[in-house]
C-alpha cells in the first residue's frame, strides 16, 4: 500500500515537472519570437536578405607619395580605374605576403579587366621601405602593383584617413629588426575616389576576382 501510494506521488511530482518545463519552454519560444520581430523591424530589408552586406564607413581621401620608380604618384592619377589599396610594409613575415598572395592570384583572374584596376601597396613602415626596397619587393607580386612610400609626414594623414592602424611592436629582446602590428583590410576604391567596398587580406583569390569584377560593372554602369 505504502509503494502504491509511493508510485502515485512520484507520478505527480513527475506531471508537475514536464507542466513547468512546458511552460518555461513557451516562454523562451515567446521571448525569442519578440526579439526576432524586433530585429526584423528595426533592421533594413536589404540587411536581413544579404548576409554579406556591411555598412561602408566614411573613409579615404587625396594622397601624394613616392612609387618604386622614384615617380610622385597622386590618387588623381588613378581617376578612372577602380583601385585596391593594401597597406603593409616588406619586413612583415606573414600578414603582408599572404595578402599581396591573395590579391596577385584574384588579379590573374581577371583577364582583360586587368586594365580597369590598379592594385596599390602603401608602406606603413617609411623608416625601411625606401623607394629601391619597394622596386624590389614589387616583382614578388602582380606586375600591375604600384607600390608607395614617403615622408612620414606624408603618410600619416592617408593612414589617418583610412584609420589604418599601425604601430611599432614591443621588441622581445630575441630580434634585431622590429615588428609592426597593423591592420590588414584591402580596400576598395572606384574610378571617382569614392571607398565603394573592402574585405580581409585572407580573402581567396577567387572572391577577390568577383568583388573586382562587380565594382568594376557598377561603375561601368554608373
Amino acid at each position: 500500500m505504502l509503494k502504491k501510494q509511493y508510485l502515485i506521488t512520484e507520478s505527480k511530482a513527475m506531471t508537475f515537472r514536464y507542466i513547468r518545463l512546458g511552460i518555461l519552454g513557451l516562454a523562451l519560444g515567446i521571448g525569442v519570437l519578440g526579439i526576432l520581430t524586433y530585429y526584423v523591424k528595426v533592421t533594413p530589408k536589404s540587411y536581413v536578405s544579404s548576409p554579406t552586406a556591411k555598412t561602408l564607413p566614411n573613409l579615404g581621401g587625396p594622397f601624394q607619395l613616392t612609387d618604386q620608380f622614384g615617380k610622385i604618384r597622386t590618387n588623381e592619377d588613378f581617376k578612372g580605374k577602380i583601385m585596391l589599396l593594401y597597406f603593409g610594409y616588406t619586413f612583415c613575415p606573414d600578414v603582408c605576403p599572404l595578402g599581396l598572395q591573395n590579391i596577385t592570384a584574384g588579379l590573374h583572374q581577371l583577364g582583360r579587366d586587368i586594365e580597369q584596376v590598379v592594385p596599390i601597396f602603401i608602406t606603413i613602415d617609411p623608416e625601411r621601405d625606401t623607394v629601391e626596397d619597394l622596386k624590389i619587393y614589387a616583382q614578388n607580386w602582380h606586375s600591375s602593383f604600384v607600390m608607395l612610400t614617403g615622408q612620414k609626414s606624408d603618410l600619416d594623414p592617408v593612414l589617418k584617413a583610412y584609420k589604418v592602424y599601425a604601430v611599432k611592436a614591443k621588441p622581445d629582446g630575441t630580434m634585431a629588426d622590429y615588428l609592426m602590428d597593423h591592420s590588414a583590410l584591402v580596400y576598395v576604391v572606384d574610378g571617382t575616389g569614392k571607398l565603394v567596398d573592402y574585405f580581409p587580406h585572407t580573402t581567396e583569390p577567387n572572391e577577390i576576382a568577383k568583388v573586382i569584377q562587380k565594382h568594376i560593372q557598377l561603375f561601368k554602369n554608373r
